[in-house]
């Protein structure tokens, strides 16, 4: 029997709870909750208008999908094949490989876009260091006065990630407007002097239910190699551990050849469960 071609469509209300529940439950190496930390979340906030379905009788995929800025495909590889794109305007993907290879197969040649392969990395708590061990360097909750800096920082990151080339000072201006929410919201830590932080972590997840998810970490170039990233990181693990419950995940993802950013995750009590995709349109 031939099969119908599989087309993506908007949820409506009703279906989201068990969209919910299928990524919540998903097998996987990193578990399904876990690896979809990220998805839950934006459902969590966002509702039926953030989620995209593919589906029938055998297959099954979801895609969180912020038109312009972000797509983040989930479940059957298959599908998300069969489905082709939930929307052809989007300037990151993030994703397991299997899903973000999948989405990526209907692109066609692209001479903007990067592929990254990355890692995708969940905290064991017995791992973590304790402040005795590895201190905290001082990280705080960033404030709006530290804005200027956390923007050179992220265009920094943009360059060291491999994002494109330096965005100049209209990315700049970019990065500033989105911190500024990120701020407001208490979304982003840094480390030294209001006004002139040297260190930048975000948390682009944080929810009780489904977990923390970490990203936009970079340190100043003049303070590399002292140890920074790792104690920051693991002040920010703490905190997040602290803020319980103590079984809610904690996550990064991080390019898989930045080996310096690896060993610091890993002492910072971070643990490597599979293979990630990061696709940017530059």
């Amino acid at each position: 029997m031939k099969r119908t071609r599989l087309r993506w469509r908007r949820v409506v209300p009703g279906e989201l709870e068990t969209v919910a529940a299928r990524l919540a439950n998903w097998a996987s190496p990193a578990g399904g909750a876990q690896r979809h930390m990220f998805a839950l979340s934006a459902i969590e906030s966002f509702g039926a208008e953030a989620v995209r379905l593919a589906a029938d009788d055998e297959r099954w995929a979801a895609a969180v999908v912020f038109p312009g800025r972000l797509v983040v495909p989930c479940g059957d590889a298959e599908a998300i094949t069969a489905a082709g794109l939930p929307t052809r305007r989007w300037r990151l993907l993030v994703a397991d490989v299997a899903a973000g290879d999948a989405l990526l197969s209907g692109l066609g040649e692209d001479p903007q876009l990067v592929v990254h392969d990355q890692r995708f990395l969940l905290v064991d708590p017995d791992r973590v260091p304790s402040p005795r061990e590895v201190p905290d360097p001082g990280l705080r909750r960033a404030e709006p006065a530290d804005l200027p800096k956390l923007a050179a920082l992220a265009v920094r990151l943009h360059v060291d990630d491999r994002f494109g080339p330096d965005p100049g000072r209209a990315g700049e201006r970019g990065y500033r407007q989105r911190l500024e929410q990120t701020v407001r919201q208490g979304l982003v830590s840094c480390v030294g002097p209001v006004g002139d932080p040297v260190f930048k972590l975000e948390r682009s997840v944080s929810s009780r239910r489904w977990g923390v998810q970490l990203a936009g970490i970079v340190a100043d170039p003049e303070v590399r190699g002292q140890g920074l990233g790792r104690a920051a990181v693991a002040a920010a693990v703490r905190t997040a551990i602290a803020e319980g419950p103590r079984t809610r995940p904690i996550s990064l993802h991080v390019r898989a050849d930045n080996h310096p950013a690896l060993a610091a995750y890993a002492a910072a009590g971070f643990v490597d469960r599979e293979a990630w995709r990061l696709a940017v349109r530059t």
